[in-house]
C-alpha cells in the first residue's frame, strides 16, 4: 500500500501481525522476520506508530471483582468544562467529549458521583478487541452482506464479554505497581518498569508471562492512520453478543466490544465515504428486523484524555 502517506515497500499490516502475538518483539526480531536491516525495520516501526497506523500495545485487566472498572455516559450543559474538571480526578482513567446520546464518557477505577445526568452506567465486562481484516471497507461490506444472508442459520457461540464473579489472586502491591507502570505501554523498557514499580526482575517477567490469565493485551490498527476514521460508540440492546462481534470484526480497523448491563457497547472506527458511514446502520437495521437486537443509541467521540 505504498503511498504519500506510507512511502515504504511493506504493508504496515505485516508489521502489525508481528506485534499482536508478541507485543514486546524487538526491532531486531521484526527485521529478521521481515528480512531487512534493523535500521530499516526501526524506521518502519517508528513511522507506523508516529502516523498512528499501529497503536502500540496497552494492557487492560479482566473483570475480576478486584479489578472492576466503572463506566459512565453523562449529559452536561458544558461538556468541555466538565471534561477539564473530571479528567483531573486521580482515579479517572479515560474521559471523552461526545456528540449523541451522551456528552461525555468517563472510566474510573472507583465509583464516582456526578451532578450531571447519568444516561448509562455500570461495571464493564471483559473486553473483546478485534484483529482487523486486511481488506477495504467495500470488501468488508460485501462479506458482512453475505453473512447477513445466512444469519438465520448461524449458531451463536458463547459471549466473550464475561463478568467474572471472583477475586483474582494472588495479587499484591508489587503486581499492582507493575500494572500501573506498564498498562499504557507494554513495550516500556524493563528498566523503567523496575524503577516505577519497585518490583524485582523475576516478578516482572512472571507477571508478563501470566498476563493473559488476568487481562487483555490490546494492539490497535488503522490502515490510513487513526485520524482518517470517525470513532463512534454504539450501545446495542442484545443477548447475541458473539453475533455482533463476528459481524463488526470484519471492519479493516480495530473494533472494541464490552458489555454494560443489557447493552453491548461497540467502539467502531469508520472512514468517511458513504459506503462505510452507512454500513453500520444498515447492518443494525437488518438485525433489528430479524429481532436479533433491540434498540440502539450512539455517540461520536470528539476528543479524549487517557491517563499516562
Amino acid at each position: 500500500m505504498k503511498s504519500s502517506f506510507w512511502p515504504h515497500n511493506i504493508d504496515p499490516y505485516n508489521i502489525y501481525t508481528l506485534v499482536v502475538p508478541d507485543p514486546r518483539i524487538p526491532i531486531t526480531g521484526m527485521a529478521r522476520i521481515l528480512k531487512v536491516n534493523p535500521k530499516t525495520a526501526e524506521v518502519w516501526w517508528r513511522n507506523a506508530v508516529m502516523k498512528r497506523i499501529i497503536i502500540p500495545p496497552i494492557f487492560r485487566r479482566k473483570s475480576f471483582l478486584n479489578f472492576r472498572e466503572h463506566f459512565y455516559f453523562i449529559r452536561t450543559e458544558d461538556p468541555h468544562e466538565s471534561f477539564q474538571k473530571i479528567k483531573s480526578i486521580p482515579d479517572v482513567m479515560y474521559c471523552t467529549v461526545q456528540t449523541g446520546f451522551s456528552d461525555m464518557q468517563v472510566v474510573s477505577r472507583i465509583p464516582l458521583s456526578f451532578k450531571e445526568e447519568i444516561v448509562l452506567a455500570g461495571e464493564r465486562s471483559d473486553y473483546f478487541v478485534s484483529t482487523p481484516k486486511n481488506h477495504t471497507f467495500e470488501e468488508a461490506s460485501r462479506v458482512m452482506d453475505k453473512k447477513l444472508e445466512t444469519i438465520d442459520d448461524i449458531q451463536c457461540s458463547p459471549s466473550p464479554l464475561l463478568f467474572r464473579e471472583e477475586v483474582y489472586s494472588p495479587w499484591d502491591d508489587l503486581d499492582e505497581g507493575i500494572y500501573l507502570s506498564i498498562n499504557g505501554n507494554l513495550r516500556k523498557s524493563w528498566a523503567r518498569v523496575l524503577k516505577e514499580s519497585g518490583a524485582y526482575n523475576d516478578k516482572i517477567m512472571r507477571w508478563f508471562r501470566n498476563r493473559d490469565n488476568f487481562g487483555h493485551t490490546i494492539t490497535m490498527y488503522f490502515p490510513e492512520g487513526e485520524k482518517a476514521y470517525q470513532p463512534s460508540v454504539f450501545a446495542v440492546e442484545t443477548e447475541n453478543d458473539s453475533l455482533i462481534i463476528d459481524l463488526f470484526s470484519e471492519l479493516p480497523t480495530s473494533s472494541v466490544f464490552y458489555r454494560l448491563d443489557r447493552y453491548v457497547i461497540m467502539v467502531l472506527y469508520v472512514s468517511f465515504p458513504l459506503i462505510a458511514r452507512s454500513m453500520v446502520r444498515r447492518v443494525l437495521s437488518c438485525l433489528q428486523k430479524k429481532e436479533l437486537i433491540g434498540k440502539y443509541i450512539n455517540s461520536i467521540i470528539e476528543y479524549y484524555h487517557r491517563e499516562d
